[in-house]
């Protein structure tokens, strides 16, 4: 790919929505530099740069021919190199794109009283995050010249909620303000953490909101002004570092009314919902659309790609491909429980979709 060229175009494409820093153009610089990983394996197969491949995702001026492709798991090893090693037997095992770390630390119960208990929450330091941060680095020294290090970020709701439970909601009505004490440690917390993780060699972050669904705020103000306003910082204060960020809209504390909310959040990729709280599936092409960025998603979690076999999914992927745009990773819109070697199938028949089915 002709990084100037690339550059150019996507910086036209972004629309100023954040989906490009400095640091892409640094990203390219480097890529160009690598001996390319274009040789054959030992297999006869052509080996893909997954670097390259997933971020000229974001270069929405041309097709991609090459579809990139991930699911994520959660594994019963959580920590150290146990969970390292996990994670490259999971990526290699799927040849998947991306080297999608997880995250498995919770903040300590609290159990705050009243809302201006919350001006009591600790900012945590980056000691707090060592048990995620070494897994982190450990796979950027194996992986990191072969794909991007993307680790879990879980949003300000979800640590807040770790805090003090649902009286997060029920404080926050009370006394905003109070509440929004506790919400600037977390996000100050965050941010410790995400810097961090760049300088042990993350790329980029999956960001995980939530509290924007219909069981939590919704559409209250107070989801603007404590909520996304945090997200919107911790995004914003890692933006300058990575190479791309995917927002994923998760809808595991409750199902969302709209999503349109998120339009202003800055991610290079949206990861949304498969659908809304009314049963509307969410199409990923309209998504592409409305949010002006690329699309990683599409299956259900809890559908075929879960417990199902390639046969089954595979005509799930043949609509859903034919639907997306053609700047689009294939992926679920969270978490799967599969077979690894039904995943491989299914990521590897994304991958050369498009070759095959050119029109």
């Amino acid at each position: 790919m002709n990084k100037r060229e690339f550059l150019k175009t996507s910086l036209a494409a972004a629309g100023g929505l954040g989906l490009l820093s400095d640091g892409i153009a640094s990203a390219f610089a480097e890529e160009s530099r690598k001996p390319a990983q274009s040789e054959n394996s030992s297999s006869g197969s052509v080996k893909i740069n997954k670097r390259e491949q997933l971020l000229s995702v974001l270069d929405q001026s041309k097709p991609n021919k090459y579809v990139p492709a991930a699911f994520f798991m959660h594994f019963p090893e959580k920590f150290g190199e146990a969970a390292a090693k996990r994670h490259i037997d999971y990526f290699r095992a799927t040849n998947m794109d991306i080297v999608k770390v997880q995250y498995e630390i919770f903040l300590p119960y609290l159990n705050f009283q009243k809302p201006e208990d919350w001006e009591k929450t600790p900012v945590y330091d980056t000691d707090f995050f060592e048990p995620v941060l070494s897994v982190i680095e450990y796979l950027a020294k194996e992986l990191k010249r072969e794909a991007l290090i993307i680790p879990t970020v879980y949003g300000t709701f979800s640590l807040a909620s770790q805090t003090s439970g649902r009286k997060l909601l029920e404080h926050a009505q009370e006394n905003p303000d109070a509440v929004a004490k506790g919400i600037k440690k977390l996000t100050e917390s965050l941010l410790n953490y995400a810097k961090e993780a760049v300088k042990r060699g993350a790329d980029g972050f999956y960001y995980s909101t939530q509290g924007g669904d219909s069981r939590n705020f919704a559409e209250s103000e107070l989801f603007d002004t404590l909520i996304a306003q945090s997200d919107i910082a911790v995004l914003n204060g890692i933006s300058d570092q990575t190479l791309l960020n995917i927002l994923h809209i998760c809808d595991f504390a409750g199902p969302y009314n709209d999503i349109s909310k998120f339009r202003s959040h800055p991610a290079s990729i949206i990861n949304p919902p498969y659908a809304l709280k009314d049963g509307t599936r969410i199409s990923v092409k309209d998504v592409q659309k409305e949010f002006h960025r690329p699309v990683m998603g599409g299956l259900n979690r809890n559908g075929v790609i879960s417990g199902g076999t390639f046969e089954q999914i595979a005509p799930e992927v043949d609509t859903l491909l034919r639907e997306s745009s053609p700047n689009f990773i294939l992926a679920a819109d969270c978490t799967v429980r599969a077979e690894w070697n039904v995943v491989r199938e299914v990521i590897d028949y994304a991958h050369t979709w498009r070759e095959k089915n050119a029109p």
